[in-house]
C-alpha cells in the first residue's frame, strides 16, 4: 500500500524523530532570518511584514502538496526527504543575494508605487514571492515524505503521524528561540543563518543514513494514492485559518497589556508552537481512547466558546495588568502562555484528528494534502485578520467573528441533526449572554487610561490602537497603551528638539522629521525659511489624529503648504528615496519597541549621512530615562562610526526624564558666528524661547564632542549584529534609573577642555550647562550642594536667562533669595 515501510526498530524511529526535530528547528531558524532581512528590505511595516509572511506560507503550501504526491510514488521516502534538504540548502545559500539585487529596483518600485499602499504591498509580496519561493516549496515538501517513512502502518496516521508532527512542531519550538529570541544577539544573523543550514544538513545526512537501514519499501500500487477526503481538507484549511488569525489577533491584544519588545513576537510564536505540538501528541495519545469525530465536534466547540470570552478577559487585563506586565521574555511568554494558550491549544486539536480521521489511506499524499490546506488556510487567515477584521470592525469585535467560524464549523462537523441542534442551541446561548450583557466586544474599552484621563478619539489598524487622550487642556496620542507620542503640554520643549539641528545649518531648505508623532518636534521648522518638511511616521493613524486634534499647537504643521506626509517606515523611506535633505531629525524612539533597534544601527546612521547634502545635519534624539549605560554606549559607538566628529547636547535640564542629541554634520560645522546669526533669524520670526534666540543659552545645552563620551571599545550596532534591541528588550526591569540619576556625573567635564569644533563658545558656555544640571539633580538629595551650585549659577549667568524662571527647560530654578525653590511642574515632566 503505497510506499510504506514496516518493521523498523524503535531506535531506527527515534532516529527519525530526531530528523524531524532538526527539520523543524531548521525551518524556523529560516523564516526568522527571512523576517529580519525582508523587514530591512521593505520597512517596519505591517504590511510589509504580512506580505513576506504570506509569501513564506504559501510556498510552504505548495509545496507540502506537490511532494505529499510526489512521495506516494517514492520508493525511499527519506532518500527524497534528504535530496530536499541538500537542494534547499543550496538555495539558501542563494536568497541573501537575491535580497541584495532587490535594491535598486525596490528604490524604482518606492517612487512609483509608494503612494498606493494596496499596490506596493503586493509588489513586496511579489518579491518576497520570488526570493523566498523555490526554498519554500523545498521546505513545504519535507514533511510528507519523513511521514512515509515513519507511519509504517497508513492505519495508525493519526497516533504516529500526529506523533511526527509534534515532534517536527517542537524542533520549530527550538528553532524559534535560537533564531528569534538569541543567536542574532550571540553570533549576528549571516551566522544565525549557517546554523539553520548546519541543522538541515544533519537532518539530511541522518535521512540518508536511516534509509540505508530501513527495510525495503512494498511494492507502489498507484491506484490506491487517494486524496484526503475533502471534507477533511476543509477542516484542516478551517483550522489553519483560526489558528493564524487568532495569533494575528493575539498579538494585537498581547500589545494593549505588555509593552512590546524584541521578545514580543517571538514569544507568542513559541506559545502558539508549543500549543501546536502538545495539541498533536494529545491526539496521537488519544488514539484508542475517544473517538475522533465526537472530539472534533467538542474541540470546535470549545474554541469558539473560549473566543467569546477572550474579549472580555483580555480587555480585564489590558485595565487591570498594562502597567505591570513588561516586555521582558518571561513576562511575555507568561502573559502568552495564560490567556493565550487555552484557545490556542484547543484549536490545536484540530487539524491533527484530520490526521486521524484521514487514516488508512496513503501517508505522504494525504498529510501532503492536509498539510497544505492548513498552510493555505493560514495565509488567508493571516491576511484576514490584519487587513480585513483589524482595520474593518477593530480587536474585540474580531474575537466573536472568528468564534462564529469556529461554531458554523462545529455544526457543520456534527454526526447527525440532533446533534448539531444540540451544538446550535449551546452556541447561540452563550452567544446571547456575551453579546447582549456587559461582556459585548462592541462595548469593551481597549484603550486603559490613568485617572483624570478621558479619552477624545480611537482608530485602529493594522500597525496597532491609536489613541488621543486628554487631561484638562493638554492631549497626548497613544499607541497600544504604552508608547506616549508627544504632547500638547510640551510645546516649546519638543520645538527646542528641532531648534537645535536646524540652527546648526546655515541655510536648511529641505528638512526631514523621522518619527514625526503629534508634530510638536517638527513645528519648529514652520518658523524657519525652508521650503520643504517632510514628515516620515510609520503609523498612519498616528498623521491622521495629529493633523485632527493638534494643529493649534504645532503651528498649523500638517496644513502647511509645504509640508510633505510619508507614511512609512523612516528607515526604508532613507533606503529608497534619492532626494537629499539639509537637516534630519530623529525624534524620540521607545529603545525597546520591536523594529526601534534597526534606527541604531551602522546600516541606518550611513543611510542618513548619504541623504544629506554638504554641511548637511543629522540630529538624533535619545531618551535618556529609557536607557541603561551599556545601551548608552553601544548608541556612542555606532554614532561615531559614521559621523567621527559627532558632539552631544542636551535637550533641557530636567533632573528626570532627560533627553540627550547625538549630532552628526557632513562636513564643516558652522562657524559659532554663523550659528549666532540664525539665532537672530529666529528671534525675528517670532521665536521666544531664550535658550534657542540667545547665544549665551543656547550654548549651555551644548556637551562637547561625542567622542569624549564613548566610554570604552564597544563594537557597533549593526543589522548583521542587532544587540541594541535585545539589550533595550532586557532594560525592563532593571536598573535604568541610575543612568538617569547619575546622568550629570558624565556630563560633569563639558566645557572644561579646549573645544576643537566649536571653538570660541561665548560665556557661561557648556560649563554652566553642565553646573546647572547638576544643580537641578542633587537638589532634592544634597540640597546644601545644590544651594551652593545656585549661587554660582546666579555669579556667572546672564539675568536675562535667569529670570523669569523657565519650566519648559527646568523644574529647578536658582533663586533669587536665600533657599531653594523649585517652579511649577511642567506638563509631562516628572
Amino acid at each position: 500500500m503505497g510506499a510504506q515501510t514496516s518493521g523498523t526498530t524503535p531506535r531506527h524511529q527515534a532516529l527519525l524523530l530526531a530528523v524531524a526535530f532538526a527539520s523543524g528547528a531548521s525551518a524556523l531558524i529560516y523564516q526568522t532570518v527571512w523576517l529580519r532581512w525582508f523587514r530591512v528590505l521593505f520597512g517596519n511595516t505591517a504590511y510589509a511584514a504580512s506580505a513576506t509572511l504570506c509569501a513564506f506560507f504559501l510556498g510552504l503550501a505548495i509545496g507540502a502538496a506537490i511532494f505529499g504526491r510526489v512521495t506516494a510514488r517514492s520508493r525511499r521516502p527519506l532518500l527524497l526527504y534528504a535530496g530536499i534538504e541538500v537542494v534547499a540548502c543550496g538555495l539558501a545559500l542563494l536568497v541573501p543575494l537575491v535580497v541584495t539585487l532587490y535594491d535598486p529596483l525596490y528604490a524604482y518600485l518606492y517612487a512609483e508605487l509608494s503612494d498606493s499602499r494596496a499596490l506596493f504591498v503586493a509588489a513586496k509580496f511579489g518579491l518576497a514571492l520570488l526570493a523566498m519561493l523555490p526554498m519554500t516549496l523545498l521546505l513545504g515538501g519535507t514533511l510528507p515524505p519523513l511521514a512515509a517513512a515513519y507511519v509504517g502502518d497508513p492505519a495508525a496516521l493519526g497516533r504516529s503521524g500526529n506523533r511526527l508532527y509534534a515532534v517536527n512542531t517542537a524542533g520549530a519550538v527550538v528553532g524559534t528561540a535560537l533564531g528569534a529570541l538569541t543567536l542574532p544577539e550571540w553570533i549576528g544573523v549571516n551566522a544565525t543563518y549557517g546554523v539553520a543550514i548546519a541543522f538541515a544538513l544533519a537532518a539530511a545526512g541522518g535521512a540518508a543514513a536511516l534509509q540505508r537501514s530501513a527495510p525495503a519499501p512494498a511494492r507502489i500500487d498507484t491506484a490506491e494514492h487517494d486524496p484526503a477526503p475533502l471534507l477533511l481538507r476543509v477542516i484542516a484549511f478551517a483550522s489553519g485559518f483560526g489558528t493564524l488569525a487568532l495569533e494575528i489577533l493575539f498579538l494585537r491584544a498581547f500589545s494593549q497589556v505588555v509593552a512590546s519588545s524584541v521578545y514580543s513576537y517571538g514569544a507568542v510564536l513559541i506559545v502558539v508552537l508549543i500549543a501546536l505540538a502538545l495539541g498533536a501528541a494529545l491526539v496521537a495519545e488519544s488514539e484508542g481512547r475517544i473517538r475522533a469525530r465526537p472530539l472534533l465536534t467538542g474541540a470546535l466547540v470549545v474554541e469558539a466558546l473560549l473566543l467569546l470570552l477572550m474579549p472580555a478577559a483580555l480587555s480585564y487585563a489590558t485595565d487591570g495588568l498594562s502597567r505591570w506586565v513588561s516586555g521582558e521574555l518571561f513576562h511575555a511568554l507568561g502573559f502568552a502562555a495564560l490567556f493565550g494558550g487555552p484557545p490556542l491549544l484547543v484549536g490545536a486539536l484540530v487539524l491533527p484528528l484530520t490526521f486521524r480521521l484521514a487514516a488508512g489511506g496513503t501517508v505522504g499524499s494525504r498529510v501532503g494534502g492536509l498539510v497544505s490546506a492548513n498552510t493555505l488556510g493560514g495565509v488567508v487567515g493571516s491576511l484576514a485578520a490584519s487587513f480585513v477584521l483589524l482595520d474593518g470592525i477593530g480587536l474585540w469585535p474580531s474575537y466573536t467573528v472568528v468564534a462564529a467560524g469556529y461554531g458554523a464549523l462545529a455544526i457543520a462537523v456534527s454526526s447527525d441533526t440532533r446533534r448539531r441542534l444540540a451544538v446550535a442551541v449551546t452556541l447561540a446561548v452563550a452567544a446571547a449572554f456575551v453579546l447582549l450583557g456587559p461582556t459585548d466586544p462592541r462595548s469593551l474599552p481597549i484603550v486603559s487610561t490613568q485617572p483624570g484621563m478621558r479619552v477624545v478619539a480611537i482608530e485602529e489598524g493594522a500597525h496597532g490602537v491609536v489613541s488621543v487622550l486628554a487631561r484638562g487642556s493638554e492631549k497626548l496620542i497613544k499607541v497600544d497603551n504604552h508608547y506616549a507620542l508627544g504632547g500638547s503640554g510640551e510645546r516649546t520643549n519638543a520645538e527646542r528638539g528641532g531648534h537645535i539641528p536646524l540652527l546648526l545649518h546655515p541655510d536648511p531648505k529641505r528638512v526631514l522629521f523621522l518619527g514625526s508623532a503629534t508634530g510638536g518636534t517638527a513645528a519648529s521648522a514652520v518658523v524657519h525659511s525652508v521650503d520643504e518638511i517632510v514628515l516620515v511616521e510609520l503609523v498612519p493613524e498616528v498623521h491622521e489624529l495629529a493633523a485632527a486634534h493638534f494643529a493649534e499647537t504645532t503651528r498649523g504643521l500638517h496644513r502647511d503648504p509645504r509640508t510633505r506626509l510619508v507614511v512609512e517606515d523612516g528607515r526604508n523611506h532613507l533606503r529608497a528615496a534619492p532626494e537629499q535633505y539639509d537637516v534630519v531629525v530623529a525624534d524620540l524612539f521607545v529603545p525597546w519597541r520591536p523594529g526601534v533597534g534597526s534606527l541604531y544601527t551602522v546600516d541606518h546612521f550611513t543611510a542618513v549621512r548619504e541623504h544629506l547634502t554638504e554641511g548637511g545635519v543629522f540630529m538624533q534624539w535619545l531618551p535618556l530615562y529609557q536607557l541603561r549605560g551599556v545601551d548608552l554606549e553601544l548608541v556612542i559607538a555606532t554614532f561615531l562610526a559614521v559621523f567621527p566628529d559627532a558632539t552631544i547636547w542636551r535637550g533641557d535640564f530636567f533632573a528626570s526624564r532627560p533627553r540627550i542629541g547625538l549630532l552628526g554634520i557632513r562636513g564643516d560645522a558652522p562657524s559659532v558666528d554663523e550659528v549666532s546669526a540664525r539665532m537672530r533669524e529666529l528671534a525675528d520670526a517670532g521665536v521666544t524661547d531664550r535658550w534657542m534666540t540667545d547665544p549665551r543659552g543656547f550654548w549651555m545645552l551644548y556637551l562637547g564632542p561625542l567622542s569624549r563620551y564613548a566610554t570604552a571599545e564597544v563594537r557597533p550596532n549593526s543589522d548583521d549584529w542587532p544587540r541594541f534591541e535585545f539589550l533595550a528588550g532586557r532594560s525592563w526591569g532593571q536598573r535604568r534609573d541610575l543612568l538617569e540619576r547619575d546622568w550629570w556625573k558624565l556630563s560633569a567635564a563639558a566645557g572644561t577642555a579646549p573645544d576643537p569644533i566649536f571653538p570660541n563658545l561665548p560665556d557661561p558656555g557648556p560649563t554652566a550647562g553642565a553646573l546647572f544640571h547638576r544643580a537641578a539633580a542633587l537638589s532634592r538629595t544634597r540640597p546644601a550642594e545644590a544651594r551652593a551650585m545656585a549661587k554660582e549659577l546666579r555669579r556667572i549667568m546672564p539675568p536675562e536667562l535667569l529670570d523669569p524662571p523657565d519650566p519648559t527647560i527646568s523644574l529647578f530654578w536658582p533663586p533669587k533669595s536665600r533657599g531653594l525653590r523649585a517652579s511649577p511642574p511642567s506638563p509631562g515632566r516628572g
